[in-house]
């Protein structure tokens, strides 16, 4: 019911297992994985502009706001299709998050080649102890096991190794839930060192984090996109942090810097957690997109970590940033950027 309905408004729907990802027409959107759908209830997000678990309806009279026929047809088909699916609606369980046998990292070639040409270690690669999958969900993916705090394997996120294939990662398992490489087996733990540090970076993807810990910098926790997730908040509150940095990629591809903009969302995000005096964006080099590019190239991002920021200064820039790009952000980070200037 909800494909035929979104393809026939002209959503082009990319299958990503148990949802479809695809660009947010309903405010002109060009970015095709910013809307995820889930198939079995039509419960959709929107990561560009953080709208989150919205019911079907409620992307149905957006997308068709301004044409009243259109859209009581639609949403009356949406109703027919509801009552029936209500007749065999099963009985709702408890999801447990999985927990994966090790074992399944045999199943793992030990190829490096592909972070080789990125410039990253194999000593490192090992440490995060990557494969390339050969068979299964994960084919010709790099794959990355996600670790909890009891060092159990409660998810995968795969980095294709073909060109222009799509979604360049794919993740297995509660992404929200995931604070990541902190609890990856190691003589000593990312989880250890950011209490030693008193400091942590969070960015963008796992070639991010690699490339910092390559450089030595190893006090990294992974957003793996651009908004921080309410597991890595929590996270972060139970720490004894002195410095957060926010190390979000710069979209220079993309019409309007989306990374930048997920960054000052993150940053007016743990305002209402931390000390101002605590929390900072830090942009890779200029010039490049993320930490991996720079990494590759050989920036030394030992010494761009050390790099210090004017406090003062970023917080006059954000406000006024906010100010100057009110449709991109909401009431509530508008008020906190206002604030955070004063």
């Amino acid at each position: 019911m909800f494909k035929e309905i979104l393809e026939d408004l002209g959503y082009k729907l990319s299958d990503c297992g148990n949802h479809w990802r695809t660009s947010a027409l309903y405010r002109g959107g060009d970015n095709s994985t910013a809307l995820q759908i889930y198939k079995d209830s039509g419960v959709w997000t929107d990561f560009v502009s953080e709208q989150s678990n919205q019911p079907f309806r409620r992307l149905i009279e957006l997308t068709l706001k301004g044409q009243p026929d259109k859209l009581k047809e639609t949403l009356q088909s949406i109703k027919t299709g509801e009552q029936s699916l209500t007749q065999h609606k099963p009985k709702t369980l408890i999801e447990m998050e999985k927990i994966y046998d090790d074992s399944i990292l045999e199943k793992l070639f030990p190829n490096y080649n592909f972070y080789d040409k990125k410039n990253i270690s194999e000593s490192t690669q090992k440490k995060f102890k990557l494969g390339l999958a050969g068979q299964g969900n994960m084919y010709r993916r790099m794959v990355f096991p996600i670790y909890n705090e009891h060092s159990q394997i409660v998810g995968f996120s795969g980095r294709t190794v073909d060109k222009n294939k799509n979604p360049k990662w794919k993740h297995i398992g509660k992404k929200n839930r995931w604070v990541y490489p902190a609890y990856v087996p190691s003589k000593e733990s990312v989880d250890e060192i950011i209490d030693q540090c008193e400091s942590v970076y969070i960015v963008e993807s796992i070639g991010d984090a690699m490339a910092l810990f390559d450089s030595g910098v190893k006090n990294v926790v992974v957003n793996f996109g651009l908004y921080i997730s309410p597991a890595i908040i929590t996270y972060l509150t139970s720490k004894n942090l002195k410095e957060i940095i926010l190390a979000g990629n710069n979209d220079f591809s993309s019409p309007k810097n989306r990374g930048l903009m997920g960054s000052i969302k993150n940053y007016l995000k743990l305002s209402s957690y931390f000390d101002l005096d605590y929390i900072c964006i830090k942009n890779p080099p200029k010039g490049y997109n993320d930490l991996g590019d720079a990494h590759q190239d050989g920036q030394d991002l030992k010494l761009w970590s050390k790099k210090e920021v004017n406090l003062k200064e970023q917080r006059k820039f954000i406000s006024e940033f906010v100010k100057n790009n009110r449709m991109e952000f909401s009431k509530i980070h508008a008020t906190k950027a206002q604030k955070i200037n004063e």
